[in-house]
């Protein structure tokens, strides 16, 4: 039994530092930014949109913040119900699920969101954390977010095999350990009546097949990438459509 475990511990700490080495090779510098902005029309009902992550959210590999996936999706969401959204992101690049807890939870609490956008998880798979801390992490921020009325949407973690900077040998594994991280997700959406993302239907299918969506440092999509996650995540936010849309009825003293 010691043998196995050692062996287990040796694996999982070899396929971390591989991942760490792909993940630190040298790569050519892509700007990162931040998605928070005002859509819709001016007059609309505010509608608060908190965004909290990791490098999904601050777009390197893309040309402007226009074309990160939350901006895209929640375009889509302002036009669809009218409404003025207001998004804001707290997002950092290389953020863990940890990071997320003790650095950006409390800001996007203090902003009173109506919906909440986590996405979060692909380092805590790439740095080795464990998955029960992962979802330990994704408690307490849901837990948060729903304490001060936000629905919650979970990004889920995709098919890190992928990846074009990992060798070969590598993806398998990385595409396990993604969708453990993404069950882990699940579980957490199920426990505390949050919504998730699909991430491993017609997303994974998309980056598994096209060459077209990853940015040059073979890490990070690129704009047709991130056209794919806005798209993942609006099939999350269609169907909060029509009662977003009633809210703004209701409360608006316009009508």
């Amino acid at each position: 039994m010691r043998l196995l475990r050692r062996a287990l511990l040796w694996g999982a700490a070899a396929f971390t530092a591989e991942v760490a080495y792909a993940y630190l090779w040298p790569a050519p510098a892509q700007p990162e930014f931040d998605p928070s902005i005002v859509l819709g029309p001016p007059d609309g009902v505010p509608l608060r949109v908190a965004a909290l992550g990791d490098s999904t959210l601050t777009g390197p590999g893309v040309r402007s913040p226009v074309e990160i996936w939350a901006r895209l999706a929640l375009a889509r969401l302002a036009e669809v119900t009218g409404r003025r959204v207001e998004l804001r992101s707290v997002g950092v690049g290389g953020a863990t699920s940890a990071d997320v807890v003790h650095s950006q939870l409390e800001d996007a609490v203090r902003f009173s969101p109506r919906l909440a956008l986590v996405s979060v998880g692909a380092n805590d798979v790439i740095r080795g954390i464990p998955l029960k801390r992962l979802e330990r992490n994704l408690d307490r921020i849901v837990e948060g977010l729903q304490a001060a009325g936000a629905t919650v949407i979970l990004s889920g973690v995709g098919d890190l095999g992928t990846i074009p900077r990992l060798a070969p040998p590598l993806r398998h594994m990385a595409s396990r350990l993604g969708r453990r991280a993404d069950h882990v997700h699940a579980r957490v959406a199920e426990r505390h009546g949050a919504l998730k993302a699909e991430q491993w239907g017609w997303a994974a299918h998309q980056f598994r097949t096209r060459r077209d969506v990853w940015s040059p440092d073979r890490f990070h999509p690129n704009p047709a990438g991130h056209q794919i996650w806005a798209e993942t995540c609006w099939d999350v936010l269609a169907p909060l459509c029509k009662t977003l849309s009633e809210e703004a009825h209701r409360y608006d003293p316009q009508r």
